[in-house]
Order: structure tokens, then sequence, then C-alpha cells
């Protein structure tokens, strides 16, 4: 077989079509049934994040399967009888899908120098949580940049395009994965997601995967994917891998995972002011602050899910050593215009928990010293400002849980 050439490869960058530092969830009865419920504070709290700690099991049975060198994915089918690829190991089933569109007009699809690339298709990878039942999506565009000469993509020869890029989705998800392990299983853990995703995603975009069937015999041999242009969202797929890695290699610190959904129609922007402890994995808080609004996920052509995702951050906070705490104040300003929200949180190496939410006023400086001077008790705490209503939950108060001090808490915003 020849060397890959321009002459000779199918090249595809991905691009972006779900945003935010993490996977959107599928907005289905499951996930407003657990989010309800999570809001409660407490025991429910914790069962939420349970949940989510559970998929270390899955992340570590991964990068475990990979570094053996054995197969931890197999070849499937979805309700529609399209072909993808699945892994799974009990607790958390992650499925990818890669799926042809036609062009408006023509028989397939062209690429010429100088003109827009064409959007061929749609690859998603997707995970589902079994004891919650909620699933994340995470979308991509396929868009053409390179074709041989004289080769008209069609559906037909696409078909010929979905194993090679299934084995390219795969070597970024096994990089990626074992990377943020890697990350995360050190002394004191400090992860920038995008950062740690660079050299995977490098590595990914350097592969060239095979091609056979009749797209090789009309001179496409081999399949060249660029990830450039989607790092920040494939990081967030790293983040859902890292945190719970994380929560169980630092049993001996204390843990602060924060969830913030957004349950509204408008974008919000996050800022964290850090009072103590210090941040073990978080997004760039300058770059990927935005929480998109809730929303129908529409693709590249304009179709639309019949079912919203919504978007959230995600990020945990550890103590600086072994006599320390944690706190922090979490600002939320709504793109329309509406007053912003406030929330603060106060993890006391000794004492119990506190959290607050409401109106923001003031410096976050200000807001600490006027909530955290003496515990109330409150598992969950909501307050309303303009159009919106934020509800901060925390798992507990005080003490251990399963042997570590972890913390989970969840703080939701929704219409007022």
């Amino acid at each position: 077989m020849s060397e890959p050439t321009p002459a000779n490869t199918v090249s595809i960058s991905l691009t972006p079509i779900t945003s935010g530092s993490t996977p959107p969830n599928i907005a289905d009865d499951a996930f407003h049934s657990a989010t309800r419920s999570a809001q409660d504070g407490g025991a429910k709290t914790q069962a939420f994040f349970d949940s989510m700690n559970q998929t270390a099991d899955y992340w570590t049975w991964l990068t475990d399967t990979v570094h053996d060198g054995q197969e931890a994915w197999a070849d499937g089918t979805d309700p529609q009888g399209n072909p993808i690829v699945m892994s799974s190991n009990g607790n958390l089933d992650v499925r990818m899908g890669a799926f042809y569109r036609a062009p408006a007009s023509g028989e397939g699809h062209v690429f010429v120098e100088g003109q827009t690339p064409p959007i061929t298709g749609l690859a998603t990878i997707q995970t589902h949580n079994r004891t919650t039942a909620l699933s994340s999506n995470l979308s991509f565009g396929l868009t053409l940049t390179g074709l041989p000469a004289g080769i008209v993509l069609s559906s037909k020869l696409f078909k010929d395009l979905i194993q090679p890029v299934y084995a390219n989705l795969k070597t970024a998800v096994n990089k990626l994965s074992t990377r943020f392990r890697e990350n995360a299983e050190v002394e004191d853990p400090a992860i920038d997601p995008e950062e740690v995703a660079e050299d995977p995603l490098a590595e990914a975009s350097g592969e060239t995967e095979t091609i056979a069937g009749d797209l090789a015999e009309e001179g496409a041999e081999y399949l060249a994917v660029d990830w450039g242009a989607v790092g920040a969202e494939a990081a967030g797929l790293g983040v859902l891998a890292a945190i719970p890695m994380i929560i169980g290699f630092l049993g001996h610190k204390m843990i602060n995972s924060v969830l913030i959904e957004n349950m509204t129609d408008t974008d919000f922007t996050w800022s964290l002011t850090q009072e103590h402890g210090t941040a073990s994995v978080m997004p760039d808080p300058k770059e990927k602050n935005v929480i998109p609004k809730m929303d129908y996920n529409t693709d590249s052509w304009g179709d639309k899910t019949t079912v919203k995702v919504a978007y959230q951050a995600q990020m945990q906070l550890i103590n600086v050593n072994d006599f320390s705490s944690i706190g922090w104040v979490l600002g939320l300003k709504p793109g329309d215009g509406q007053p912003a929200l406030a929330a603060v949180s106060d993890v006391p190496w000794a004492g119990d928990n506190i959290i607050w939410c409401g109106a923001s006023e003031g410096s976050p400086d200000d807001m600490w010293s006027a909530h955290t001077q003496s515990p109330d008790g409150r598992l969950s705490v909501a307050a309303t400002a303009g159009k919106y209503k934020v509800t901060t939950s925390i798992s507990a108060l005080h003490g251990e849980t399963d042997g570590a001090f972890f913390y989970g808490t969840l703080v939701v915003i929704e219409p007022a």
C-alpha cells in the first residue's frame, strides 16, 4: 500500500456543535428527577454525586484495558440500524456514532480548494449512567477539508469512512482518559482541562487511519482527522474522567466537587473567588466561563433534537494541606441584564460547613465575610433575584463519607 499523501487522503476536521466546559446532559425526565432530588441536600445530594463518582470505575477499567493492549470497544448498532461502537464496564455506558448527512443539492459532497469546506456528517460521543439514567452528549460536525480529486463523497462511500472515523475517535478518547488519569493520580493535582488535553488530541490528529472498500478503490486510501477546533469540548470529556479519580486517590484530603447546572433560557457567566483551598480541576475562568442556555441541540444543518440539553460547569477544589479549609464565592451573571446571583461555600477544617446563595451584593470578599460567620445547619438554600432562582445544596455538614472528607455542592439556576 502507498504512503499517505494529499492525493490519497480524506481530511476531516471536527467542528463543535455542543459547547461548554463539560458535555451537556440530555434534559429528559431522568435528568429533571435526579436534579430535583439532589437539590434537597444531605443524603440525596450525596447520592447524586456518588453516582457520578462511581464512573471512576469505568475510566480506571478503560485505561487499564488500553494499557494492557486489549480492546475496550465493541461494534454495535443503534435502534435505527446505524453502526456504532460501544464500551461499558457495567456502571457507565459510552457509545460513539458517525452519521452521514446529504448535501442540499447534488449526489454527494465534493471538496474544492478555496471554497467553504462542506460538512458531511455528525459524530457523537455519549455517556449513560446506569444508576441515575443520566445521559450526556458531545457532538461534532465532520467538516471535509481534503478529498482526492474526482471523488464525490456519497452516502454509499461515506460508509467506508465510518470505521476509520471510529478508529480515530477511540484513539482520542483512550489517550484523553489515560492522560487525565495520570494527572489525577498525583499528590497535589492541579488540572487545567484544555492544557492536559492538548497532547492527546495532537496525537490523535497525527494518526492516519486506513480506508477500505469502494472508497479506497476510487483512490482515497487514508483518513486524517484534525481535532484542533474542538479542544475545549473534548477536554470536558476528560473532566468527567479526572474528577471522580481524584476523589478516590486523595482520601486524606478534603474535597469539594462543584456542579453548576443552567436550567434557564439565558447564558450565564460564572466567576470563582477562592477564599481558601486550591483547584484540583478547573475550567479556564476566562475562556470557558459561560454556561450556555438550556436549549435544543441544533446540528450543522439546523436539525433540532426533540429533547433539550442542559449545559453545566464542573470543577473540584481541595484543601492545600491536611489542616486547612476550602472556601469560595461563585458569581453568576445572566446574559439578559437581570441582577447577578452569587453562591458561597465554606468547608472548614473544623466545624460545620456553611452554604449561602442570593443576589450578588458588594465584592466576593464582602459576601464571604457576611455569610460565613456562623453555621446555620442548612443543607439546601434557595434565593431569587429578578427573573432567576438559585438553589445551593451540599451533601453533608461535616464528617467523612466512605472514608473520605468529600462534599458535593450542587448549584442550580432556574426561572424564578
